[in-house]
């Protein structure tokens, strides 16, 4: 990848971060680490959106050259994640419990489905793609709305703490199509804007248990390591800020 294609990136991560990555980046590293430690994680979305991609880029892994459908739930032993959540310091954790399960929506709908791999999850991570976004398949009774809609009614099912954060994967093929980034930038930032607003709404009572949406690439290393710095930091952000107001409510 270009430089200036990266550097670009990194404003992206920043708009697709809005308004909770970008809020508390100077959190405590070291209460990041603890509470991500041990954590288990589903992954669901529509299929070919990156699911496998990602569960072996996290655990440093090639990512597959051939799309596999999982049909039933998948699930993965603990293993390490090592991530830079600053420049002088590494984050060693270990996910457990990591699951992932076929995309399409009959497998969402079926017992052993998309609720059986999430019910015990600390963190689901859904995954859409660029392309996802820019046709809107984020808006009720399409694809992404659909699942998010089936997200709500899952909640009251799932873990009390369990948060949801977006990763929206292939931003390396918009990058590459595009020679205007400020251009680029600015249309993302309102389809952006649009997409964090819908969900918000679909997901509503539990809005608050939403971490938020990352641009991303499984393809591309560099943009992946931006990226998943980002994701664990939001992610862990946004369960101190909860955490923080509900001590001040009680």
């Amino acid at each position: 990848m270009m430089p200036m294609a990266l550097t670009t990136f990194r404003v992206f991560l920043l708009l697709a971060s809005l308004p909770e990555a970008g809020r508390h980046v100077a959190r405590l590293v070291r209460g990041a680490i603890d509470w991500w430690n041990g954590k288990k994680i589903a992954v669901i979305g529509p299929t070919a959106s990156g699911k496998d991609s990602f569960l072996a880029r996290l655990q440093n892994q090639e990512i597959p050259r051939v799309h596999a459908n999982s049909t039933i739930g998948e699930r993965v032993k603990s293993f390490p994640v090592k991530l830079a959540l600053s420049s002088r310091q590494m984050v060693d954790i270990t996910c457990k419990g990591v699951v992932n399960i076929g995309g399409e929506a009959d497998y969402r709908d079926t017992p052993s489905g998309w609720l059986a791999v999430c019910r015990e999850a600390d963190v689901v991570f859904y995954i859409m793609t660029v392309d996802d976004l820019a046709k809107k398949k984020f808006l009720p009774r399409r694809r992404v709305g659909q699942d998010l809609a089936w997200l709500q009614t899952a909640m009251p099912h799932l873990k009390p703490d369990a948060l949801i954060h977006i990763l929206i994967n292939k931003i390396d093929e918009e990058i590459e199509s595009h020679t205007d980034y400020r251009a680029l930038a600015e249309e993302m930032a309102q389809e952006l804007r649009a997409l964090d607003s819908t969900v918000r709404s679909l997901l509503h009572p539990y809005e608050g248990r939403y971490t938020g949406a990352t641009l991303i690439s499984m393809k591309d290393k560099q943009i992946y390591t931006a990226g998943i710095n980002l994701v664990f930091r939001a992610v862990y952000s946004a369960f101190h800020a909860t955490t923080a107001k509900r001590r001040k409510a009680g």
